[in-house]
């Protein structure tokens, strides 16, 4: 049995990573015993990336609890999910892997975010040592799309494996098929942090342009406003197209919230071009609603819904590409219903949360039972430094 120490944060706040370490530590292995060290440097979503004084209070009480759960549990395994090209951030993990990583025989970075490595060249080079020791020669490290692995050879990492992200199927039990009658009027969801890089301001362009050619359309915006967006500045973009009524954004949605804004659309639309985006969660939620999907080509997005067939991948900031896939579907009722039970499909075969943690498990512990090495072969792909 191997201990681990997974250092991270749970929601909230309610992003990706957060929910997904959570999937992790709630799953039951045989292999592993896991024991949690949360650490609270960001309480909403403008706050991550952010610097805080009290953030270097908590630095050192992070440490501390690291400490005291290495030395109550034995464990000999650090789990550690590494951030994304913000130099706030980095010099944050930076600190505190150096001050926690000699005390494991192991360590395991997860990359949910993207981009680590692209930060080196505006990085302070009397820094880059630092980084170095806190970053290269990890003994796992684990990718969420095959197409993201690369770095884990330029970090030096002796391991390196592709998790796809998997999900609880809250969709179960649901009912899913959607209307398809003459003057019903689809509504598009669109569900993340509501920014820039996300997608939101391509999202709004290309529904301008469906607006001005006639299609009838409604969309829900479900999430949290980004530091660098403001909602003043959102809302007069949509006004200067005279969009007010058809616009919604009901904020952060959780729990039967967010099950009723899944269950409720008729189309998912995630345009993102975020630079730290990798394997966005929400996607996989869309497939698991049986919701067709228009998205971007960017990062490991198409890994996510590429293999479905439910989706349409267009290039990042375009949103005459945006329109035109979503007319499509705005104005096919068919074409919604076969796109969106093929990303169901897809959702039940690959998505699942049991499958995520069994993949999670082979990462982290090496074990190579028959039933994970099966799954592995659809799922996952290890990569050997030096191939």
């Amino acid at each position: 049995m191997e201990h681990v120490i997974v250092l991270g944060q749970t929601p909230p706040p309610v992003n990706g990573q957060t929910v997904m370490i959570q999937a992790f530590l709630e799953g039951e292995y045989g292999e592993l015993r896991l024991h949690y060290v949360r650490w609270n440097f960001s309480r909403t979503i403008d706050e991550m990336g952010a610097f805080q004084i009290r953030k270097l209070l908590i630095l050192f009480e992070t440490w501390a609890d690291v400490a005291a759960a290495r030395w109550k549990t034995g464990a000999t395994t650090l789990y550690f999910p590494v951030t994304g090209p913000r130099m706030i951030a980095v010099i944050r993990d930076m600190l505190l892997l150096i001050a926690t990583r000699w005390m494991f025989r192991k360590t395991v970075f997860h990359f949910h975010a993207a981009g680590l490595t692209e930060i080196l060249p505006r990085f302070p080079i009397i820094l880059k040592p630092l980084f170095n020791l806190a970053f290269r020669n990890a003994d796992v490290a684990i990718f969420t799309a095959k197409s993201r692995c690369v770095m884990g050879q330029e970090l030096r990492a002796k391991r390196v494996v592709a998790v796809p992200y998997g999900i609880p199927d809250n969709a179960a039990g649901q009912v899913l098929d959607r209307p398809t009658t003459k003057g019903y009027i689809p509504s598009i969801l669109f569900m993340g942090t509501l920014s820039e890089g996300k997608g939101l301001f391509t999202l709004i362009e290309a529904c301008a342009l469906l607006h001005k050619a006639g299609v009838s359309l409604r969309v829900v915006c479900g999430g949290g406003w980004d530091a660098g967006t403001s909602p003043d500045e959102v809302g007069a973009l949509i006004a200067s197209h005279g969009m007010e009524s058809i616009f919604e954004f009901p904020g952060v949605l959780q729990g039967e919230a967010k099950i009723n804004a899944f269950a409720d659309a008729d189309i998912f639309c995630f345009p993102s071009h975020y630079a730290q985006e990798s394997s966005p969660v929400v996607l996989t939620e869309a497939m698991s609603y049986q919701l067709p999907i228009v998205t971007t080509n960017w990062r490991g997005i198409p890994e996510v819904v590429g293999g479905s067939g439910g989706a349409f991948i267009v290039e990042p900031k375009r949103p005459d590409q945006v329109a035109e896939c979503l007319e499509h579907l705005l104005l096919d009722g068919q074409l919604r219903t076969t796109m969106g039970r093929m990303n169901r499909e897809w959702f039940l075969d690959h998505g699942t949360v049991d499958v995520y943690r069994r993949n999670m498990e082979y990462a982290v512990s090496g074990s190579e039972s028959a039933g994970v090495r099966d799954v592995l072969q659809e799922s996952a792909m290890r990569i050997n430094p030096g191939d």
